[in-house]
């Protein structure tokens, strides 16, 4: 007779399973009552099915998984573990012996083909590996696919993307029909697989990839438009072969398991080269991987294309091609500093110009500048190759970031001697990027002498168009925006839809806020400066916040309130 072994905080016990239906859940009136918060009240129930059992979800909270994979119902086997929440059950029947291993998602399906095997000779010769491949493509290939279909840009397929190592040489070729010439069918699949994930990358516009190792399950996960999105669930086994084909492309060793790993490889799509890096965390279960997707495509590449309106394109287009002087740009990791800063580089004349860039790491290859990587473990830092730079005759140099006093000083010297020099600094406004380099020590003459402008930025999401909804501003958020909604009867807030993956955004654009150093600004700077000193100052101009900024955007039905609030902070 078969049994369930029931395993959960609670203790362990056994339940002979005889023609009656077991009904899981919290509530004590279910046949097997488990008071565990991972489980809904009446979670699951197994029961009689054909000639064995199988296991229905009863609309649960958290799902029914069966040897990890998420089910709606699955016919159970010899050996079949069910996770329900914190509660593992394992289905044990000691009459069926040698039951097949099944690690793909459908296990349903692939249980309904073996039946049909065993008592329809009409698919006698039906091959199995049939069926597994047929399970996987309903499973976390389906999930993968979904995300690939709502992406707009289709103009090419995971068989026309190109696996190129970290030497340059191409490992994995495209293929038109898709097929892996000469490698097994694990192999195959794996190289699929991971094509898939690509794909959905390009397809979703995720700049970085996770690949977390959990208990019984590897889960993927994308970041879009700065927010984490569950992608799909692989197996154990098929998320440890993708790792392998990883390693292969960044020539790492395959062996090491507890160690820190770095590299990076890169595709060719159709003529088109895109960078990853990679980096490799030993955790309880196994090795973290996140994938860096390093694709220019995805941002501004031209002045112009930022969003900017045009009094501040105006006037950051005239500082960002002056003979001297600083441009500085603020703002928290990931905002876009070095985006906009590249899009200036890129309306200096370089066939005149000498550009020459120090960065950590260089990112995007900018065609006719001189750009050079930092290199801590040969004691190359911002401050020594900016020294060096100083000597190849440079007329505008880019300063990935000020960390220091030493590289504070010499950028600025640099800019009042005859240079324009692009940096950035992390700070949470323009006015604050000012006190962070009196903090660091620069002398109050070189700031009010070297700035020219200072730009801060923030990167908010936008609304998707499919899905938005219009609604009335209510009083609050009225008051809060101010002279920016004045007339304005409706706003719009998220939805969900396939288009932007359920969470109701799509792309992102940046917030703006120009501090231009006038002469009655230097002034105040010169003096022991206060930030209502400063703001007294920018009254006198045009001068529009991070904040003020935003409410244009939410006012247009370009993102919401709540965004905004998330992102910049208050005046």
């Amino acid at each position: 007779m078969p049994f369930l072994e029931v395993k959960s905080p609670h203790g362990s016990k056994r339940v002979e399973l005889d023609s009656d239906p077991i009904s899981i859940g919290r509530l004590p009136d279910n046949q097997l009552h488990i008071p565990d918060e991972g489980l809904s009240r009446n979670h699951a129930v197994i029961e009689p099915y054909g000639e064995g059992w199988r296991i229905r979800d009863l609309g649960s909270r958290n799902g029914t998984k069966v040897n990890g994979g998420k089910v709606s119902e699955a016919r159970l086997r010899n050996g079949d573990v069910v996770r329900l929440g914190g509660v593992e059950i394992r289905y044990i029947d000691p009459q069926e012996l040698d039951a097949p291993k099944r690690q793909t998602p459908d296990f349903a399906a692939i249980a309904e083909m073996q039946r049909r095997r065993a008592y329809d000779q009409k698919t006698i010769d039906v091959d199995l590996s049939e069926v597994i491949a047929s399970s996987v493509q309903t499973g976390y290939e389906k999930r993968l696919r979904e995300i690939i279909d709502a992406g707009p840009d289709k103009t090419f397929s995971e068989h026309d993307i190109a696996l190129v190592d970290s030497r340059g040489v191409t490992v994995h070729a495209a293929t038109a029909a898709g097929v892996e010439a000469g490698k097994d069918e694990e192999s195959a699949e794996s190289i699929r697989t991971f094509r898939l994930l690509l794909l959905a990358c390009f397809r979703s516009r995720a700049t970085d990839l996770h690949l977390e190792p959990r208990v019984d399950q590897s889960v993927v996960r994308l970041r879009v438009d700065g927010f984490m999105v569950k992608a799909v669930e692989l197996s154990p086994q098929i998320a440890k072969r993708v790792l392998g084909v990883i390693k292969i492309l960044c020539q790492i060793d395959t062996s090491q398991k507890v160690a820190v790993q770095d590299g990076h490889f890169s595709v060719m799509v159709k003529g088109r080269r895109v960078d990853y890096r990679i980096s490799l965390t030993p955790s309880v279960h196994g090795q973290k991987l996140v994938i860096r997707v390093l694709d220019s495509a995805n941002a501004p590449s031209r002045l112009h294309e930022l969003g900017l309106v045009p009094w501040m394109y105006e006037r950051l287009r005239l500082i960002a091609t002056k003979d001297a002087g600083m441009l500085l740009a603020c703002g928290p990791t990931g905002s876009g500093k070095t985006t906009t800063l590249y899009s200036c580089l890129r309306e200096i004349d370089v066939e005149q110009r000498n550009a020459i860039t120090i960065e950590d790491p260089v990112e995007y290859h900018l065609e006719g500048c001189t750009q050079i990587p930092i290199d801590h473990k040969q004691g190359n830092t911002f401050a020594t190759i900016l020294r060096s730079v100083l000597r190849q005759d440079p007329d505008v140099i880019f300063v990935g970031e000020i960390r220091d006093i030493e590289t504070a000083n010499v950028a600025m010297q640099a800019a009042m001697t005859g240079h324009l020099v692009y940096s950035t600094v992390h700070a949470k406004d323009s006015i604050g990027a000012i006190f962070r380099l009196l903090d660091l020590g620069v002398e109050s003459y070189l700031v009010a002498n070297a700035i020219n402008l200072i730009i801060a930025q923030r990167l908010v999401r936008m609304l998707c168009d499919n899905c938005k909804k219009a609604v009335t501003p209510t009083p609050g958020q009225t008051m809060r925006m101010g002279r920016a909604v004045e007339g304005i009867g409706r706003i719009y807030v998220p939805q969900a839809c396939t288009i932007c993956l359920g969470t109701g955004f799509i792309g992102r654009r940046a917030l703006f806020e120009l501090l231009e150093f006038t002469d009655g600004l230097r002034d105040v700077v010169l003096r022991k400066p206060t930030i209502s000193d400063i703001r007294a100052i920018l009254a006198q101009g045009l001068f529009t916040s991070l904040q003020g900024y935003g409410w244009q955007l939410v006012a247009q039905g370009l993102t919401n309130v709540e965004e905004i609030e998330r992102v910049a902070t208050s005046d």
